[in-house]
């Protein structure tokens, strides 16, 4: 197994992914499961990084899957309601309900998790973190420990 490290430019992530779909039709022993995974991570951290995926909206997932197949959105009322409903959701104003998540995507021919909002991760900081390691490190019950 070659050695690797973490890639830095535009030619080390060329010879990672070269090796990378060699390794994915090679048998897989050990050492080749080994590599492809580490592979798999430099590669995936590399784009990460220089070739972010834009977060999307489900209603532009929406939007970009009726331009794709030649939709209107007429076609839509039968799924999400009324004609009313439709623009509002198209335009933002409203949310896909969940009843109508399974129906729209098998409609659009997509997977549901691209209807979901993505939810943006929130860190705990400051006063709020110290109480809650507080809450967690100092329990005001004790026990006593049992006599067998």
């Amino acid at each position: 197994m070659a050695k690797w490290r973490q890639l830095v430019n535009k030619t080390d992530y060329k010879r990672a992914v070269d090796r990378l779909n060699i390794l994915i039709d090679t048998a897989r022993s050990d050492e080749v499961q080994n590599e492809l995974t580490l592979l798999s991570f430099l590669v995936e951290e590399y784009e990460e990084k220089y070739y972010p995926i834009p977060e999307v909206t489900p209603q532009e997932v929406v939007k970009f899957m009726m331009e794709m197949k030649g939709i209107m959105q007429k076609d839509l009322i039968p799924i999400l309601g009324s004609k009313s409903n439709v623009s509002k959701i198209l335009s933002g104003t409203a949310k896909i309900q969940l009843e109508m998540l399974d129906p729209l995507a098998q409609f659009l021919g997509i997977p549901v998790e691209a209807l979901i909002p993505k939810v943006k991760s929130r860190t705990v900081t400051g006063a709020f973190e110290r109480q809650a390691q507080n809450a967690v490190a100092e329990s005001p019950v004790r026990y006593k420990k049992l006599k067998n």
